[in-house]
């Protein structure tokens, strides 16, 4: 096991964040909606499972982290900061094509490109056959139709939230 710093930290940034995102949730309005829900209610909920999820795995990461080897390989250090370049990357290109495209296309082509863009990073495509690539591609595709699909119909319908299509 090589001694990589980035899942910690990356645990370490979502704690902080989600910590920080409840923070600002309490500031908004409690006026009640439809079924006693505020505008806050929503927000709060995300961050605190987020939170409550995150502080187990910044345990667990950082154990693991110390317990590694000294040694750290450069391969493993450089893969992380190209997935971690490449995510900030296709973030902001989803938030360019966001409005343009609509939630659906713009959330499959956001979520497919994660996939395989961190396939193709990490290394993990190299080693795959070329019926196991086909497979992987035909996966990340019917996941990110499918997400996309299902969180578009959780907001529109089920909360009344309007996306743009």
């Amino acid at each position: 096991m090589q001694r990589d710093i980035g899942k910690p930290l990356f645990d370490l940034l979502l704690v902080i964040a989600s910590a920080a995102a409840f923070a600002v949730s309490t500031t908004l309005s409690n006026i009640e909606i439809i079924g006693d829900l505020s505008p806050a209610f929503f927000p709060k909920l995300i961050s605190a499972l987020v939170f409550v999820f995150a502080v187990p795995c910044l345990i667990k990461d950082f154990r693991e982290w110390q317990a590694a080897d000294t040694r750290i390989e450069r391969t493993t250090s450089s893969r992380g900061v190209v997935q971690w370049l490449l995510i900030v990357a296709l973030a902001l290109g989803y938030i360019l094509i966001f409005e343009r495209l609509g939630y659906i296309v713009s959330t499959a082509i956001f979520t497919f490109s994660c996939v395989m863009g961190l396939l193709l990073a990490g290394g993990t495509w190299r080693e795959l056959t070329a019926a196991r690539r086909a497979r992987s591609l035909a996966s990340a595709a019917v996941f990110a139709i499918v997400l996309s699909v299902v969180i578009f119909y959780v907001f529109t319908e089920l909360f009344e939230i309007p996306l743009p299509a």
